[in-house]
């Protein structure tokens, strides 16, 4: 990734770690370890995520900062989604022609205003040429209000400023924007740095599988050890998928963590006796119990 010193002064800032800028010599493994730190900050929301409604979604992101499109790939990759990137308005344009987006993020200097107000208007034009109802956010540093209300008055559909909780406006604008969606599979909420809790709704899914093992590898990628599986809302359980849980079970082993269940039906207890995983994977009637274990054991 090719970065300027604004660029790099911007990324060790958001990883708040100035320290290392100063007049040390900026090495690769610094980078990165700037970069995770970044990536804990955009995956530890407090919010709840409604991660199935989004994750088929088309996103397009048009922005000319590399580490902006960083920034936002990961936050949309947390989620499920692969957004297609433009680097400039020309392939913006181009990109625009040849699908039909649930939602176009635009940056608005790219380089100038110009060019991100044009932008907004190309995709305002795309979207009534096909009938889509797809979204168009605008998101940049600036707080001129003048500009804020062209972006608006032009087409746009919400602004995001770029300050410390961009990225959990972004998700909370989009899952309430797609909530139309029916059937989300499950929410998943962080509740610190090392647990994760996910609610489900529906499990006997393989596109449901795939999408809560890519969330959860994404999560120990970041630090996080512990996962708590909330099955309250379970009722129907297809005894051959016990195996998902002795996968989830394994990997949070082997990075130091557990993999606790809230509230199995009976039926989610036979299947895992039936796979000889009752007394390996533990039982909590409640969320806070299987916090709370899992703390006294950290202590």
């Amino acid at each position: 990734m090719n970065i300027t010193d604004e660029q790099l002064n911007k990324l060790f800032e958001l990883a708040s770690m100035q320290d290392k800028l100063n007049g040390k010599e900026i090495t690769a493994g610094d980078i990165s370890e700037a970069l995770i730190a970044i990536e804990r900050k955009i995956y530890s929301f407090s919010a709840e995520i409604k991660i199935d409604s989004l994750a088929d979604k088309k996103i397009l992101i048009a922005d000319d900062l590399e580490l902006s499109i960083y920034q936002l790939s990961t936050v949309l990759k947390r989620i499920g989604i692969n957004p297609r990137i433009a680097r400039h308005k020309e392939e913006a344009l181009s990109e625009l022609q040849k699908a039909q987006f649930d939602c176009v993020i635009i940056d608005l200097f790219i380089p100038d205003s110009s060019d991100g107000l044009d932008l907004i208007q190309a995709a305002v034009k795309r979207r009534e040429e096909i009938g889509s109802a797809g979204k168009i956010v605008v998101i940049s540093g600036t707080d001129d209000t003048s500009l804020i209300d062209k972006c608006y008055e032009t087409g746009a559909d919400f602004y995001i400023q770029k300050d410390k909780d961009w990225h959990t406006k972004l998700l909370k604008y989009l899952s309430t924007s797609f909530q139309a969606d029916k059937n989300v599979a499950f929410t998943k909420y962080v509740i610190n740095n090392n647990i994760v809790a996910y609610t489900l709704n529906r499990f006997n899914e393989s596109k449901v599988f795939e999408s809560i093992i890519q969330n959860i590898n994404s999560a120990i990628y970041t630090g996080i050890k512990h996962v708590l599986f909330d099955l309250r809302k379970i009722t129907n359980f297809d005894s051959d998928n016990a195996y998902i849980f002795a996968d989830i079970y394994k990997t949070c082993a082997e990075n130091g963590g557990k993999f606790v269940l809230v509230n199995p039906s009976m039926e989610i207890k036979e299947a895992l006796s039936t796979a000889y995983l009752e007394d390996i994977i533990p039982y909590e009637t409640s969320v806070e119990g299987a916090v709370s274990k899992i703390l006294s054991t950290e202590n």
